[in-house]
């Protein structure tokens, strides 16, 4: 498997957009409170595509939003986890993320509010995807999706969550996802893996990521599988994935190394790194042509594997 790529260096569209981000200190409890409050503003402004059908739902306790585009069939579903470092984003801040993946894929999306660090530790979090995504597969008619078709996805601190839940859907024997989507994941609470010397973000910084560790786990083992899934024993037996990652990304190796973990174990894999992109890149206003690019990437892929005409 390689990965190698020509572009070195951000978007320069990406680039002017977001300008020369000053190093992220330290984590407090008062410093999460004020990242929160900027992710709802900066949300605000980012504006999501147009999709038939949304509405909340409550899937035993857990917060769901469904996004349904038109369609008189069932449509397949893809339960979908955020991202934000285990402790930032919600059903709102994440809401034009959803409606485009939505509206790239043609399936239907359903994004999941689940409890956040600090005040709800690992593995709070897991749970509450578990629950989702058992909710949705029985709930597939009242939401109009096709049981037979439901995937399991997320982007960032959510692809650690899917990819958790699926080693735990394994342990657990119950049935696997249709496939998994991971978008550049976290699979390492060790946060050292090559692409963190060789790929410089100041806003992604080895202190900050450390901090949303400790904060996330609390007293958990970094060991724990459920929390760094490239380090359990065995990755097979779990669903089919689509790992995307991003070139300028100090988490690249997260996401690349956990495919070629999948891949040794005999698990389907499509591995795909995405050149001159940052990590959080769909949280970027799609106006910008490579993150509007990506989502097509992305949504094409997930239409491919739901084999959507």
């Amino acid at each position: 498997m390689s990965f190698e790529s020509e572009t070195t260096m951000l978007d320069p569209d990406i680039a002017a957009h977001v300008g020369t981000p000053s190093e992220m200190p330290a984590l407090t409890p008062e410093l999460i409170t004020l990242l929160r409050a900027n992710m709802v503003l900066m949300a605000t402004t980012m504006p999501g595509a147009p999709v038939d059908h949304v509405e909340d739902f409550d899937a035993d306790g857990v917060p769901v939003r469904l996004y349904r585009p038109l369609s008189d069939a069932p449509l397949p579903l893809l339960v979908f986890l955020h991202g934000g470092g285990w402790m930032f984003g919600n059903l709102e801040t994440h809401d034009a993320m959803a409606r485009h993946l939505a509206a790239a894929s043609g399936c239907a999306v359903l994004g999941v509010g689940y409890r956040l660090a600090p005040e709800h530790k690992f593995p709070a979090g897991l749970e509450d995807c578990m629950t989702a995504l058992e909710w949705a597969r029985r709930s597939a008619g009242l939401l109009g999706c096709d049981p037979e078709r439901i995937a399991l996805g997320g982007e960032s601190a959510g692809g650690n969550l899917t990819a958790a839940a699926t080693l735990r859907l394994r342990d657990e024997g119950k049935a696997q996802p249709h496939f998994q989507l991971l978008i550049h994941p976290a699979t390492d609470m060790s946060f050292s893996l090559p692409s963190f010397a060789e790929v410089g973000a100041p806003v992604l910084s080895k202190t900050y990521l450390d901090g949303c560790r400790e904060f996330y786990l609390g007293d958990a083992e970094i060991s724990d599988p459920f929390a760094s899934p490239l380090r359990a024993e065995r990755h097979d037996g779990l669903a089919r994935a689509i790992v995307v990652t991003a070139s300028e990304d100090p988490l690249r190796d997260d996401g690349e190394f956990y495919a070629a973990a999948l891949v040794r174990a005999g698990v389907e894999t499509l591995a795909q790194r995405l050149d001159g992109l940052p990590h959080g890149f769909q949280f970027l206003p799609i106006t910008i042509p490579a993150v509007a690019a990506a989502n097509e990437l992305i949504g094409g892929l997930v239409r491919r594997y739901f084999a959507i005409d």
